[in-house]
């Protein structure tokens, strides 16, 4: 066997991976099982991922050092090697970061604020010191209902509409408008 079969079975075999997991979407979900995280630094909201090991960036880097191996086939073995592995490395890095990245950004959920910026109804009245229930409205989204108590803990009655001033431990703490 050559080398330059080996460098092609790199390349091909990486993109039929790759490949695979677009096609199949259950080898999709064993490719976001197989990833691990050895060596992560965190930076807020964001994961630098330094040993990037995941099927993905595997099957990448396979790609990359058959490919770059195949174009610098004219240089020294040692060169070509090393050269091929930086270049498999950094795109591995590059596809385990920037899809860790795009995953973490990609929920299309509500945030606190947009939660506490809708109009709500009381749909279940307060009691003075006790919790009751709201509801958003006049909102073309869906509707969000929230276990709520008043913010100086006086009664609120069924149908009034109130604004959410904070969400704490998972209660909203509702004033009338």
């Amino acid at each position: 066997m050559s080398v330059q079969t080996i460098y092609m079975t790199c390349m091909i075999g990486g993109i039929l991976l790759l490949l695979s997991s677009v096609i199949f979407s259950a080898a999709d979900d064993f490719f976001d099982f197989a990833a691990f995280d050895l060596f992560s630094i965190d930076f807020g909201d964001f994961d630098l991922d330094i040993l990037p090991i995941s099927m993905k960036s595997l099957c990448l880097a396979a790609t990359v050092f058959g490919s770059v191996s195949m174009l610098l086939f004219e240089y020294p073995a040692t060169t070509r090697h090393v050269i091929a592995g930086v270049c498999a490395y950094i795109g591995a890095f590059a596809v385990q970061n920037i899809t860790g990245f795009l995953k973490n950004h990609q929920s299309e959920a509500d945030t606190i604020e947009s939660i506490c910026s809708r109009s709500y109804v009381v749909n279940v009245s307060i009691p003075e010191q006790g919790y009751g229930s709201v509801a958003s409205s006049k909102q073309d989204r869906s509707v969000i209902t929230l276990t709520a108590k008043s913010l100086d803990g006086s009664a609120i009655p069924a149908g009034t509409e109130v604004n959410i001033v904070n969400i704490a431990d998972h209660v909203a703490i509702v004033v009338r408008l």
